[in-house]
Order: C-alpha cells, then structure tokens, then sequence
C-alpha cells in the first residue's frame, strides 16, 4: 500500500503544469505578451510558449539532453525559439527560458 501511495504521488506532482508569469515585450511594432508553461513527465518535459495568446512552440525535451536545450516554432509565419535553461542553486532551482523571434531575444522568462 505504501508503494502504490508513493507511485500515485509522484505521479500527481510530475503532472502538475508550471507556468512563468506574464512578460510584455515589443517586436516590430507590436506589444507582446509572453507566457511559458513546463508540464514535467517521468522523464521528459513538455514545453509551451505563447505569444498573445498563439502557441508558438509546443514540444517536448530530450529525456537526456541536458540542462540546457532548444525548442522552435513560430509565430505568424516568424521563427520562434525557445532556449531552456535549468538552473539548480543550493537551496531552489528554476528553469529559464529565453525567446527569440527570427534570432532576436525578445525575453527571458522563470518557471
């Protein structure tokens, strides 16, 4: 019973969605609200950036790629990238994300 009561533990928390907070930025004119969200999995991560409300990367990490890797998309016919950063410190850790529109950083966000 202990067993089973770990197993449905951890896979609730693994399920839980993180989400960064709203970012606004400015590209070409336009005023942008940026958000990303990280559903963890038991060995994967699924990553999510929208764009004024537009998915505009949608996909999934290396389950051994490392602590940094690169998500791409887009966004109006415009090349959207997305560079994940996991940082561990000695009491917290968080994942930075860094996005890009057609090579240029737009904004970096926490989950």
């Amino acid at each position: 019973m202990r067993q089973f009561l770990f197993v449905a533990s951890f896979a609730l928390v693994a399920a839980c969605t993180q989400e960064s907070a709203p970012e606004y930025a400015n590209y070409g004119g336009e005023r942008l609200q940026i958000i990303a969200k990280a559903n963890p999995g038991l060995i994967d991560s699924q990553f999510i950036v929208e764009i004024n409300g537009v998915v505009a990367v949608n996909q999934r990490s290396k389950p051994f790629g490392g602590s940094s890797q690169t998500f791409e998309g887009s966004y109006r016919g415009e090349r959207v990238t997305a560079r994940a950063t996991y940082v561990e410190k000695l009491f917290s850790s968080y994942t930075m994300i860094d996005v890009f529109i057609n090579g240029t950083l737009i904004d970096t966000l926490v989950i």
